[in-house]
């Protein structure tokens, strides 16, 4: 494992409140209420807003309401949303093993490496990947994935780069693009959710990538 694609968050920071915050006044400007309680709100984390909406809510893909709902969760998130977080520490151990790192995260790229520069963390992370900033293209993990692996210039195959992620959709997006995956269980997914989606190792702390990686 020379090569790492980790999600961003719920894999390298811890998103949350940021993103709760940004989810409620979305639907607080769209339909005037939150109809979902956090727990419900907490499983939108890692998919687009698009997916999430059209799996809680019911909406159809070309409905008008997911672009309004976008357009409203982006008001709150570009302006305070996307600073709030803390960082799961783990850059240095993967740097010390020698590892290069990549960001393949469905947040839509412009917020995504705003993040890395703010952290100071592009002396880790050699290219950030991410979805359009309307979910327009790349909406999906298995898409950022594979734009990843062909605009970057760095020598991969399905021996020396594996995906690392919370959720299931980062296990899928790395298996339909002929990959290996590391699930994590400290961010938003659980253990349950990560063995479902096939993943073939499962970490409980950020320390245990680095570790594996070297075993690997």
């Amino acid at each position: 494992m020379n090569n790492l694609f980790f999600d961003l968050d719920g894999t390298i920071i811890n998103s949350e409140i940021g993103i709760m915050k940004s989810l409620k006044y979305m639907y607080k400007h769209t339909l005037g209420y939150v109809p979902h309680d956090d727990a419900t709100l907490h499983s939108y984390i890692g998919p687009t807003i698009g997916a999430s909406l059209q799996k809680y809510d019911h909406v159809a893909a070309d409905d008008p309401f997911i672009t309004q709902s976008i357009n409203a969760f982006r008001e709150y998130y570009q302006e305070e949303g996307w600073e709030e977080y803390s960082v799961f520490d783990m850059m240095e151990s993967l740097k010390a093993a020698d590892k290069e790192i990549f960001i393949a995260t469905s947040k839509p790229e412009i917020f995504a490496k705003k993040i890395i520069d703010q952290l100071d963390m592009k002396k880790y992370v050699r290219h950030v990947f991410g979805a359009a900033e309307d979910e327009s293209v790349r909406s999906l993990k298995e898409d950022v994935i594979s734009y990843g692996i062909d605009k970057t210039s760095v020598e991969l195959n399905t021996n020396n780069l594996v995906m690392v992620g919370d959720r299931s959709s980062d296990i899928v997006g790395a298996h339909k693009n002929n990959l290996k995956a590391i699930g994590v269980t400290y961010g938003f997914g659980d253990f349950a959710e990560l063995k479902s989606a096939k993943s073939e190792w499962i970490v409980n702390k950020p320390q245990e990538i680095a570790k594996l990686a070297m075993e690997k």
